[in-house]
């Protein structure tokens, strides 16, 4: 729409980057998108939007409500909060290696042992791993030491 051709790209990565999607020869990462939409000088944003409505068969309109509503929720749930926590100055703050403990679980593997329950009854009760619920009863003992 803007009739630029490869020349009016500053960016040679860029150049590169579009004819290799002209021609269907490979698919972009999010950082080849957003040097796209800049190049551009277009919202990077709409430009996924746009992306996901071709894929989908859909209006972006469509795309972008419903990402609206999944962001809505997504805030609605703690999850920005949950974000934020996991920075510091603007960096992520390094965590040890492994699969983040889920509190929810960790909270009823608490419970259901403080009540008697064996690891097995636990296992069953919560439709949880062996595995996991040794983990957070490992997890327990060390918070009560």
């Amino acid at each position: 729409m803007k009739a630029l051709g490869y020349e009016d790209l500053a960016d040679v990565s860029v150049r590169r980057s579009i004819s290799s999607l002209e021609q269907a020869q490979v698919n972009v990462s999010v950082s080849k998108l957003a040097e796209l939409a800049k190049a551009l000088d277009f919202d990077f944003v709409a430009l996924v939007a746009i992306c996901v409505a071709l894929s989908e068969n859909t209006a972006p309109e469509k795309i972008i409500e419903r990402s609206s509503n999944t962001l809505a929720e997504f805030s609605s749930q703690g999850g920005f909060v949950q974000l934020r926590s996991q920075l510091a100055e603007g960096k992520i703050k390094p965590r040890s290696p492994g699969k983040p403990a889920n509190a929810k679980n960790i909270t009823a593997v608490t419970h259901l042992r403080s009540l008697g329950f064996s690891q097995a009854q636990i296992s069953k009760e919560l439709g949880l791993a062996k595995s996991t619920v040794s983990r957070y009863w490992k997890l327990a003992d060390k918070r009560h030491e």
